[in-house]
């Protein structure tokens, strides 16, 4: 089995909500105020006989554990609701919110503004009038050495216990991966607890609501009205949507589908932006101080926004129309609605710091209210899939639009899709609704894209050269985040399905 490049990341820190500024970490503890969010202090862990309980073979060592201490790190508290700022600047953009009482990793500090980590994991200004500092005693977990003694083996199909040594790592609750191996799903691997009071085990069956990774199917099924004539991604939105849409410090520039999917619309997020219909958040002139097009600024709200002119151009809600144009003649089980699922009960509560953040009646809830045009809370990060599942729908993106010997994107829609639309200051290339990164796993140039809410860390991955990939979607680990955008957990996950799933030694 190829050893490459593992040990290395695999050894690596794994800090429960740490921000560090000696090594520029921008790792995510606490949502503050997230809907759902339960108070407890369960167990985080799962016991190394339970998940070896999954397991038909007990020939393979057990993965060595992690060791843990508990060190003082600085937070920033908001004694009243402050604008997080790009800059140490009053006249630097806002970026966030930080409302009352939440908090936040401490960076750096100027005279006047702190340093903060927001959660999208960019860096912010908030002035120190409005915050203090404080010390919260965590627990950090320094990662073992997975190649000492016996080298682990995952070629078959129940031998995850490297993959169960990572889970256990960071935490996780519950997890699920797949891996694509010459344009197919040749494996898979599930760990934990779907719902951790009834001891309810992950399943392959098992749907996560993905945050993020939902971005990429949204930017697919625009890419299939493309093909299909029903949407012009540079058209201006508000004669779709049948309102004006536009930033009003450019009033002539339009805004278009292709800039909600590619992050360059201008439009801001608001913690409250999901309680307001959407012409209104349109129309309140949410936009930063950049001309749409020119500035690749991250934005759920662009592609909620985006899910809206889908269902507009289709005469649908996005849910229907995802059912018809991919899951459905794709034999997949998934959905933005749960209505459209075939079990409601296979979706799984999302943990976040030991507690859950959302169950399961909140993800299964009816997600379909008004007319089609009007649904802008789903598209950015609602869609519930399980990771086989998840890896089978983004085979298309490497098989030439194709699944089990049908068409449903056409080669120019793909190359469109995957092309570069712009730069961003984040080491990766934005194409449409996902993004490319030189060197994301074992010297591969992959198309990815990561998600995190409510707890759940996802990654879709994709090497089109060799037609490789992973799917990860975990629920409750440890949120440290790296220097290449991706959660640590995730990014182990990848790595280690590269150096063993994957492998050129692997059969």
């Amino acid at each position: 089995m190829k050893q490459t490049n593992r040990s290395a990341r695999l050894t690596a820190l794994a800090v429960l909500g740490v921000c560090l500024a000696s090594i520029g970490g921008a790792l995510l503890f606490a949502r503050a105020n997230a809907p759902g969010d339960a108070v407890s202090t369960a167990d985080r862990t799962v016991s190394a006989s339970e998940s070896r309980a999954e397991r038909d073979d007990t020939s393979v060592p057990p993965s060595p554990l992690p060791k843990e201490e508990t060190v003082t790190v600085t937070y920033v508290k908001a004694t009243k609701a402050a604008n997080i700022r790009a800059a140490d600047s009053d006249d630097a953009a806002v970026i966030a919110a930080l409302p009352a009482g939440s908090e936040l990793p401490y960076v750096s500090e100027s005279r006047s503004r702190y340093q903060i980590t927001c959660e999208d994991g960019r860096n912010g200004w908030v002035p120190k009038n409005l915050c203090g500092k404080i010390e919260k005693e965590i627990v950090i977990t320094h990662v073992p050495d997975f190649t000492a003694g016996q080298p682990i083996d995952m070629k078959g199909y129940h031998e995850g216990d490297a993959l169960a040594a990572i889970f256990k790592q960071y935490h996780t609750v519950g997890a699920s991966v797949a891996v694509i191996k010459d344009g197919q799903v040749c494996y898979h691997y599930e760990y934990g607890y779907a719902n951790k009071a009834e001891k309810k085990k992950v399943t392959e069956a098992t749907k996560f609501r993905i945050a993020s990774v939902s971005k990429v199917f949204t930017a697919m099924l625009a890419m299939k009205q493309s093909d299909d004539g029903l949407l012009d991604l540079d058209r201006d939105i508000g004669e779709i949507l049948g309102y004006r849409v536009g930033h009003p410090a450019f009033p002539q520039q339009p805004v278009t589908t292709r800039m909600l999917l590619t992050h360059t619309a201008g439009l801001v997020d608001r913690k409250d932006m999901y309680r307001q219909p959407l012409r209104e958040l349109l129309s309140n002139r949410r936009y930063y101080n950049s001309k749409p097009g020119t500035s690749f600024l991250y934005s759920n709200l662009s592609m909620g926004t985006a899910g809206a002119v889908l269902e507009k151009s289709a005469g649908q809600t996005v849910s229907e129309y995802a059912r018809d144009a991919f899951l459905a003649p794709m034999g997949l089980d998934a959905s933005f609605d749960a209505q459209y699922l075939s079990d409601k009960s296979l979706v799984a509560d999302c943990y976040e710091n030991g507690a859950i953040a959302c169950d399961n009646k909140f993800l299964t809830r009816n997600q379909t209210v008004g007319t089609p045009g009007t649904t802008f809370h789903l598209t950015a990060g609602g869609l519930l899939i399980s990771a086989e599942d998840l890896a089978s729908l983004m085979t298309l993106l490497i098989n030439d639009g194709q699944y089990n010997g049908t068409r449903y994107l056409s080669q120019a829609a793909l190359d469109e899709m995957l092309a570069k639309q712009c730069e961003t200051k984040q080491n990766f290339t934005q194409c449409i609704g996902i993004r490319k990164m030189n060197n994301l796993v074992s010297e591969r140039d992959m198309y990815y894209h990561n998600g995190n809410a409510y707890g759940i860390h996802s990654l879709i991955a994709l090497d089109p050269a060799d037609r490789s990939g992973v799917a990860v979607i975990t629920s409750g680990s440890y949120p440290t985040r790296r220097d290449n955008t991706l959660f640590a957990v995730c990014d182990d996950v990848l790595a280690c399905c590269y150096d063993s799933v994957l492998s050129a030694d692997a059969d």
